[in-house]
């Protein structure tokens, strides 16, 4: 018989990259309104914050990506619910039931 498969580390792995990627989106949508300094021309890091604080497409658009990222994680990296026993896996169907 074969030996059981080893689980790969790097489905984890993507599952908590992208979960991270989109609380890091989230994050910076609610931090940006509150580190906003209200200037008229920002430089460097203050940017990247006043983009984020005052265009609200921009705002709307980042969440609803970090929204779409969480159910890119939980559809193709989920890590599996748990083992099923080997020594049953399928219980073969009932012998009085009509069927094809």
């Amino acid at each position: 018989m074969y030996p059981p498969p080893r689980r790969s580390w790097a489905p984890l792995l993507l599952f908590w990259l992208t979960l991270a990627a989109a609380a890091a989106l989230i994050l910076l949508v609610f931090l940006s309104a509150l580190l906003d300094n209200g200037q008229a021309r920002p430089q460097g890091w203050a940017r990247w914050l006043a983009v984020f604080a005052r265009d609200g497409a921009l705002r709307r658009t980042a969440l609803a990506s970090a929204a779409c990222l969480t159910v890119t994680a939980y559809v193709f990296f989920r890590p599996p619910a748990g083992r099923r026993s080997s020594r049953n896996p399928r219980r073969p169907p009932p012998a009085n039931i009509a069927g094809a």
